[in-house]
């Protein structure tokens, strides 16, 4: 009996297996109690960025620009509502992600009234503009001047500019600061070349660039009354150092590695060769040659460490002497002068401002770089220039920064292993440490800015991580430091010991790249990865590096939505460029075949990165498919019929009669039994997709009905339908 009971007593002390129900029970308890530790601990905080941002992005999804008191007081009165609650955490939480979604929708609505300037809609005729340098761009193909217009002359030319961005041939752009007249034709604003695609005015018209054009001829001097702002002398004095430094590094470094060190010291890319350049970007190593937030953080790193190392020589400085601060501060000075030195961009700008978020954390004793860092530097960037949200460098630059400090704080426990008691074993944990360090920061950021690099480039790199785990050695040790050096020892004349051994590193640097490059595969290209699935990817992203505990989980619910987002967009039977000149059709092989693409390579680049295609826009082969004379252009359609691109007026009326459809740059006869495409009907829709269905052609605008924002050309009206030209109603749709 004893032994019943005793058998009874054990078999009920034993644990019931636990079912599917008590185990979600016990996850849901487990994540609340994460939930609960996050809030207190003002985790929550960090996500403010992100819902900033979000902000931002439905600022520029609208399809009218939007009230500017009505967005300042919405976020006033978010902002007061979530101060009311803060006894309330739910509450507070929800009002203050709606306050800051809210601010970052002013913030957008707030630049751009700033900065508001009418759109040109430029003259037919040519006009001659005078006024003062303000920038030089250098390129292979043409140089690229800024103009600050003081005077104008030209019919039809209401208003006149402030800036003018023009396009002269290459090697005759003046010095900035000097003061010049040119003859220049004007173009309108080049908007997306494809619906869905790349704005291309939004970003100068953000700017403030009033018109882009092409000059006729060189420039002229010209005396000019007024003497030039003081912006523009500025930029001359800088343009000026930064010249006589180019021309040193390139008197130390001769061929391709000394352009490529010019580029890496003043920001100046024109003479690198576009091999090099294909290289770097097939072996993931092109982040190295654009002034970026590794550039910056080389640059003041160095400066730091050395500044700090030579007071620390001094006992009494080292023990009496803030001297942690005093580099910090000698480091952002640094930082600054780079930031000039460098052409001062905006991607240059944006890693200065993170910068120097970590500076002054340590100038005022705070932990030099966390994740607050990251979003207190998120949060000023995106307040200073909302526009930059859009851009891919800062979506690049943001992932990679968060991915970074977020896995290094996950392994900071193993960091704190002591090394060896050897000389021996010490030199060599160092240098475990150092690649293993390498090879995360490759990893981590490769991981990081994929989703951002597939959509925006349609490209990703294979072997990125093995190029970098080579190549980022050279560029950290012997590159940029004797870069930095070479600078520092300009004044005292013994610079070129310096930039030799940065040529030295950069021809390493450029073999190894070349090597990754030449791989098979290298030139991976896909078109699976579209917005919603970066988004989706990029908030997985933020749930993967600001929660912690069991919240982390949480990640995989983004991670698996950007899957199933994942794939290619549905592709256009037929693409036509918004000046009627330039028209793709697809063939039976599945690619585009391109005509006039001379015309516009620009629109043809968009065209076929966005497919995934690796052909260039100057590519012989781009044309195969249409049969081609001195009238015109001619291929089949998919499903059946023609389209004509039509060049020349007496070829019109035929093309009319046999083709389905036609595309010219020319006005369209009265009675056209085809579909016709012009810039007329093209004025106010933009470039087109045409998309073949059971119904006939479905047509989509890059420009909407509906939509008017302040960087866009104005509509035109409707124009009349002319007598006697006979009703169409696909023709009607098109226009």
């Amino acid at each position: 009996m004893a032994g019943t009971v005793s058998g009874s007593a054990g078999a009920a002390a034993r644990p019931r297996p636990r079912g599917l129900a008590d185990r979600l029970a016990a996850a849901a308890a487990r994540l609340a109690r994460d939930a609960e530790a996050e809030a207190a601990s003002g985790r929550l905080g960090l996500w403010l960025p992100v819902v900033f941002a979000a902000g931002i992005l439905a600022y520029f999804g609208a399809a009218q620009e939007p009230v500017l008191v009505a967005t300042l007081a919405l976020a006033a009165l978010l902002w007061g509502g979530a101060a009311l609650a803060r006894g309330h955490r739910i509450a507070f939480a929800l009002l203050a992600a709606a306050a800051a979604f809210a601010s970052g929708f002013a913030v957008a609505t707030v630049q751009t009234a700033r900065i508001a300037h009418p759109v040109i809609v430029p003259p037919s005729a040519a006009v001659r503009l005078t006024g003062y340098v303000e920038r030089v761009e250098r390129r292979p193909n043409a140089d690229r001047i800024l103009l600050r217009v003081t005077a104008a002359e030209g019919r039809g030319l209401d208003p006149v500019p402030d800036l003018v961005r023009l396009s002269l041939r290459p090697g005759t752009a003046p010095p900035t600061g000097t003061p010049v007249a040119q003859r220049a034709r004007l173009l309108p604003p080049l908007g997306p070349a494809a619906p869905g695609a790349h704005d291309f005015a939004r970003a100068p018209w953000f700017e403030g660039i009033g018109a882009i054009g092409y000059g006729l001829g060189k420039p002229e001097p010209a005396a000019i009354a007024t003497p030039p702002p003081l912006r523009v002398r500025f930029a001359a004095g800088i343009a000026q150092v930064r010249a006589a430094l180019a021309a040193r590094i390139r008197a130390a470094v001769g061929g391709p590695p000394g352009e490529i060190a010019v580029a890496l010291v003043t920001g100046d890319r024109a003479g690198i060769p576009s091999a090099i350049e294909e290289s770097m970007r097939l072996s993931g190593l092109t982040h190295v040659l654009s002034i970026s937030g590794l550039h910056m953080a080389m640059v003041a790193g160095t400066l730091f460490a050395l500044v700090r190392g030579l007071l620390a020589l001094a006992p009494p400085l080292a023990l009496g002497f803030p001297i942690k601060s005093a580099a910090a501060a000698a480091a952002l000075a640094g930082g600054a002068f780079y930031l000039l030195l460098s052409g001062n961009d905006v991607p240059a700008q944006r890693s200065f401002l993170m910068t120097a978020v970590v500076l002054l954390g340590v100038l005022v004793g705070r932990p030099a770089l966390n994740l607050r860092t990251v979003a207190v530097a998120a949060i000023l960037v995106l307040a200073l220039a909302p526009v930059s949200v859009l851009e891919p460098g800062t979506q690049m630059s943001f992932a990679a920064t968060l991915a970074l400090v977020a896995a290094y704080e996950r392994v900071q426990p193993l960091r704190g292993r002591a090394p060896p008691d050897r000389f021996a074993g010490r030199i060599l944990f160092k240098c475990a440490v150092f690649f293993a360090g390498l090879a995360l920061t490759s990893l981590v950021a490769g991981l990081a800015t994929a989703p951002f690099g597939a959509l925006h480039f349609q490209r990703l790199a294979p072997y990125g991580l093995l190029a970098n785990l080579a190549a980022m050695p050279v560029v950290s040790l012997i590159v940029m430091p004797f870069g930095l050096l070479g600078v520092l020892l300009l004044p005292f004349g013994w610079d070129a010991p310096a930039f030799a051994a940065m040529g030295a590193g950069i021809e390493a640097m450029v073999a190894i790249s070349d090597r990754v490059a030449g791989l098979p595969g290298s030139n991976f290209r896909t078109d699976i990865v579209n917005p919603a699935c970066a988004g989706a990817a990029a908030l997985a992203l933020c749930a993967l590096c600001l929660l912690r505990g069991w919240l982390v989980a949480l990640a995989l619910v983004p991670a698996v939505a950007a899957l199933a987002f994942a794939g290619a967009p549905p592709r256009a039977d037929i693409l036509i460029a918004s000046d009627a000149r330039t028209v793709a059709v697809r063939g039976s092989d599945g690619f585009l075949a391109v005509a006039g693409a001379g015309a516009n390579r620009i629109a043809v680049a968009q065209w076929l990165a966005r497919e995934g295609d690796a052909r260039a826009a100057d590519a012989p082969d781009l044309a195969v498919g249409f049969v081609c004379d001195r009238l015109g252009c001619a291929a089949p359609l998919p499903g059946g019929g023609r389209l004509a691109l039509s060049r020349r007026v007496e070829g019109l009326e035929a093309d009319c009669l046999e083709a389905d459809i036609v595309v010219t740059p020319r006005p369209a006869p009265l009675r056209c039994p085809a579909r016709v495409f012009s810039p007329d009907a093209l004025a106010r829709s933009g470039a087109v997709a045409l998309f073949r269905s059971d119904g006939g052609w479905r047509v989509v605008p890059a420009r909407p009905e509906g939509v008017a924002r302040p960087w866009m050309a104005p509509r035109p009206d409707r124009p009349a339908e002319p007598a006697g030209r006979a009703s169409d109603p696909a023709r009607d749709a098109a226009q």
